[in-house]
């Protein structure tokens, strides 16, 4: 509890009495008002001596609780002062030192600046300086490439002017030979285009190893052999030293060992089984 509510509760106190009194004064009336009054210890004077006694305790008490209060209150103001000036105080030396701070942030980044504007001013100057060197050393090594390109093209000159000659004698025999070859593929109906004929060898043959029940056989030899999706195999059976044509496949999966195709149904002579072989067919 603070002083404040201390001094209300002796007040409360002291009306407490005070009423205490007047209630003993009006019982008084019916009684004898001269012994109630004279008794040594229980007479009214006698009471009203010890309450006007104990009420100026209580006054004195009250009067020093406002002195004590009347004094915290002023020592109190007395530290508010001295606070809000030193807050003031510091309050101007926090501006002062912010105002220092943000002049030496901007001296440091002008001499940030300054500093990295030298550095690629100098990154600048070694890297032209080393271009330059580079240029020169440059030069120095294609002068002396240069000659001695010319002296081994002086001496290749020479050796291509033999070459040439034997060239032009060796195109000729090539003519003759290409003219011979052509004559042969056209003889056997034969176009001499090399792409028709890409990837899969003169002769491809292997076995069927499965059959399924939607016209797809799976083979022995696949894109190792040189097979791929869309080349067609004729499939024949070995009976008595003599072949059975069955019909023909074409490729539609290739594995490196492997392959996958389909019955060709026009052309199928008979039923596919495993075991049947393989022979290639070009189209």
């Amino acid at each position: 509890m603070n002083l404040v509510g201390k001094i209300f509760v002796v007040l409360i106190f002291v009306m407490s009495l005070v009423f205490m009194s007047f209630v003993v004064a009006v019982y008084a009336t019916h009684t004898n008002w001269k012994e109630k009054v004279t008794a040594p210890e229980t007479g009214l004077d006698a009471k009203l001596k010890a309450a006007n006694t104990q009420n100026q305790d209580l006054k004195d008490q009250l009067t020093k609780m406002e002195g004590q209060l009347a004094a915290e209150t002023t020592s109190k103001r007395e530290a508010l002062a001295k606070l809000e000036t030193e807050n003031d105080e510091l309050s101007r030396e926090r501006d002062r030192l912010e105002k220092e701070l943000a002049n030496l942030q901007k001296d440091q980044r002008d001499a940030v600046a300054a500093m990295q504007a030298t550095q690629n001013s100098l990154k600048s100057l070694r890297d032209e300086v080393e271009g330059l060197r580079t240029s020169i050393q440059k030069a120095q090594q294609d002068r002396e490439t240069a000659f001695t390109e010319l002296v081994k093209t002086t001496d290749q000159l020479h050796q291509t002017a033999n070459e040439l000659t034997v060239l032009k004698e060796r195109s000729v025999q090539l003519g003759q030979q290409l003219a011979d070859a052509t004559a042969v593929l056209k003889q056997h109906g034969l176009e001499p285009i090399p792409a028709l004929y890409a990837g899969v060898p003169a002769q491809v043959k292997g076995l069927v190893t499965a059959v399924s029940g939607n016209g797809m056989i799976e083979m022995s030899i696949g894109a190792d052999d040189g097979l791929q999706k869309g080349h067609k195999l004729e499939v024949y059976r070995m009976a008595d030293d003599q072949s059975k044509y069955l019909g023909r496949v074409e490729i539609v999966k290739t594995q490196p060992d492997k392959a996958a195709a389909k019955i060709l149904p026009e052309y199928q002579k008979g039923a596919i089984q495993a075991g049947d072989r393989l022979a290639a067919r070009i189209e």
